[in-house]
């Protein structure tokens, strides 16, 4: 996803982690959707090796949420002995792109 003037950190949450996307207002609606479409290919596991949505090896599930600048994906592990390990993942996935 690259969209003009935008920017992607990493969260840790209390039960695992997240992306977030923050951008221009002229490009919320794209980040929004790609960001969808991320989580989407991250769930079902269907996607391109390289693609963003396959980077997070972990067993989680992603849930999208608005923000007011963006959005932010949120990851839950299927085992909560998996938080560190998906934390990590999460990290580097934005460190690989």
């Amino acid at each position: 996803m690259t969209f003009a003037g935008t920017s992607v950190s990493e969260e840790d949450t209390t039960n695992g982690g997240a992306l977030v996307f923050v951008t221009s207002p002229a490009s919320i609606d794209g980040v929004r959707k790609s960001s969808a479409t991320l989580a989407q290919m991250h769930d079902q596991h269907s996607g391109p090796a390289d693609a963003m949505g396959m980077m997070i090896g972990t067993k989680s599930t992603s849930v999208v949420e608005e923000v007011p600048t963006g959005s932010r994906i949120v990851f839950t592990p299927a085992s909560p002995d998996d938080i560190a390990a998906l934390c990590l993942r999460v990290a580097r996935s934005i460190h690989r792109r």
